[in-house]
């Protein structure tokens, strides 16, 4: 069992809520890869965030999640969405383990044009021993010429932040709704933990996120060891280069050339 794991099914009545407060704006960069005949599979699909963007173009989409409770709102969103509903498969699944299969009775791996981990999630699933094996898990289900994206927080922006800092308000529905974070960092295990208060009304809920961060040098060495290409670095989903202090570390990867 992985320590200082994040409780998703905790976070899931909450978790769109949380991206209206502090939205990535990752839609526009996953389209420049996505088109109606891309086949996607993505880890870490949680309440269908980035998949409904392109629910319209009717892409075939497999969603894997370990939460259930991200997976039921998932499917709570596409069900009345006929008949596009048919071209998502969802699977309740630690993404480190997955094993999807061509047909039924097939010994062969179904292949995908774009492997995907959106909202850092390589970096919910544990340590780096962990997100090597998600990686391998992506990697063996990625075709030839297809592409894997993950993106990091850049660990060269983390600091300590002992007191609780406000990190955005939304109204909805008249109800004002107010997100405080603070954090920890522990530089030895690679492990930035994120405590959060969600305030409405008398409300006052709190959640913790744990993420295990990767240096470049960390995701260079990795791509080495499991053969894979590294075909562009962004800093961030405007897809500016990659330097010291930029706000993500965006990897564009693919298999290496069998010569």
């Amino acid at each position: 069992m992985v320590k200082n794991k994040t409780n998703y099914n905790k976070l899931a009545d909450y978790y769109d809520l949380i991206y209206s407060i502090t939205p990535p704006n990752d839609g526009v960069f996953y389209k420049k890869y996505i088109d109606k005949n891309t086949e996607v599979l993505e880890m870490g699909i949680g309440t269908g965030r980035v998949f409904l963007n392109f629910f319209d173009l009717g892409v075939k989409w497999t969603g894997i999640d370990y939460s259930e409770e991200m997976i039921e709102k998932c499917k709570e969103k596409i069900e009345p969405l006929q008949p596009l509903k048919e071209k998502i498969n969802l699977v309740v699944e630690d993404m480190t383990q997955i094993d999807i299969r061509k047909e039924k009775q097939s010994i062969h791996n179904k292949l995908f044009d774009l492997v995907i981990y959106p909202s850092h999630s390589l970096m919910s699933v544990g340590n780096e021993n962990n997100q090597k094996k998600a990686l391998c898990s992506g990697l063996k289900h990625l075709s030839k010429n297809g592409l894997i994206i993950f993106d990091l927080h850049n660990p060269n922006n983390y600091f300590l932040d002992k007191n609780y800092k406000i990190l955005g308000t939304k109204t909805i529905n008249k109800i004002k709704y107010k997100l405080f974070s603070k954090s920890s960092i522990d530089y030895q295990s690679k492990l930035h933990s994120n405590y959060m208060i969600l305030e409405f009304e008398n409300n006052k809920i709190k959640f913790e996120s744990h993420e295990y961060f990767l240096y470049l040098e960390d995701v260079i060495n990795l791509s080495d060891e499991l053969n894979f290409e590294i075909v562009d670095i962004y800093g961030n989903y405007e897809m500016d280069p990659f330097i010291e202090d930029s706000d993500e570390l965006i990897i564009i990867g693919k298999k290496k050339d069998v010569g």
